[in-house]
């Protein structure tokens, strides 16, 4: 079995085809897909805007592949028709788990241990949306050159949802989150982030009999 992990893709409109025939080659590839949250980007859309939007290309597929959906922030189980997210999943939760070869692998999209906006949001206020484009604007220009600032904060983000979760697992127990866009692969921890598939990055993992496989390109 061959298990595909991804989170914080952000879908949202304009379309983009790079990004798309990324997910669909990297989602035929798995026999099992687990979308552990922020699959859209329910800040600067309705879910109707998304579910009509071209992306919808990738339901058939992912319903194929068996597709679990953590919701994220930024896709809150209450910004979905929870009918029609059935259309790209088989499971819809917050949490999730499944065992493999004698491991248990535990799956949530890491904003209830590090949450990162102040409740209730005003997710259709227009200085909100103008905020959210703002920050989206400053991470592709961090993910496009870096720097000592942001690699310093996003591991600090890691830290705090590592320290709150490692000391509570099991031996067997492997845990997968995203949520800080930043891929972390922590064996001796046993704390995974799924890293992000956003703005030409795609960090994504792999779980194939056990074995847990990370991957990191550009698009």
């Amino acid at each position: 079995m061959k298990t595909l992990v991804i989170s914080d893709t952000h879908l949202g409109l304009p379309f983009d085809e790079k990004k798309y025939a990324l997910l669909t080659h990297i989602i035929s590839e798995a026999d099992k897909v687990i979308i552990n949250g922020d699959f859209w980007e329910g800040f600067l859309l309705s879910f109707d805007e998304f579910f009509s939007s071209d992306w919808n290309k990738l339901f058939p597929l992912l319903k194929e592949k068996q597709a679990v959906y953590l919701f994220g922030n930024h896709d809150a189980k209450e910004y979905n028709n929870l009918e029609k997210v059935k259309a790209f999943s088989i499971l819809q939760a917050e949490r999730y788990t499944f065992e493999e070869n004698g491991n248990i692998f535990i799956f949530e999209h890491g904003h209830r241990l590090l949450p990162t906006e102040k409740e209730p949001l005003d997710i259709n206020n227009p200085k909100f949306k103008k905020a959210v484009r703002r920050m989206d604007s400053l991470e592709k220009n961090f993910v496009k050159y870096g720097g000592r600032t942001y690699q310093y904060l996003i591991w600090f983000f890691n830290s705090i949802i590592k320290g709150r979760v490692s000391r509570n697992l099991a031996k067997n127990e492997f845990f997968f989150c995203g949520h800080t866009h930043i891929h972390e692969i922590n064996h001796k921890k046993r704390f995974y982030n799924t890293g992000i598939i956003k703005h030409g990055l795609a960090q994504y993992i792999y779980i194939e009999n056990g074995e847990i496989i990370p991957k990191k390109e550009r698009y």
